[in-house]
């Protein structure tokens, strides 16, 4: 079996990821992570494929698993990344080799947020903000 954590992950985190401190309960472990808190598309669940753009982090699950932390520990856990406090909303698992943090900042208003969603209809991929309208 193809070890990807080896061979394509590490490398990668050692290039491109970031320093973090993730606090579970009173346990506070220092993790490295790719930043996405720009905001990358993620698939809402449901019968039908509707995209969100939403802050998230990237993790290697060997890093977690050195830890002795399990995906499930990491919902509603908190995390420090780039001087900015991210409360972890849901925990995906993007493979078995890499674990994708949703996010959200904790000082959030979350009644101002605009939501930007994307969805497709018929093959056209149609944004919704107040007014649904067509993108091409």
């Amino acid at each position: 079996m193809i070890d990807f954590d080896a061979l394509l992950l590490r490398p990668a985190y050692r290039v491109f990821a970031e320093p973090a401190q993730l606090t579970i309960g009173s346990t506070v472990h220092q993790i490295d992570v790719i930043d996405g808190t720009r905001g990358i598309a993620v698939e809402e669940g449901g019968p039908i494929a509707v995209e969100t753009v939403r802050p998230v982090a990237d993790v290697r699950r060997s890093q977690l698993t050195q830890k002795g932390i399990v995906v499930a520990d990491l919902i509603d856990a908190e995390i420090v990344l780039a001087g900015q406090t991210w409360h972890i909303k849901t925990p995906v698992e993007l493979s078995r080799d890499e674990v994708r943090l949703i996010l959200m900042a904790e000082d959030a208003d979350v009644n101002a947020l605009v939501i930007h969603r994307r969805s497709f209809l018929s093959e056209r991929p149609i944004t919704e903000s107040g007014e649904p309208r067509i993108v091409e």
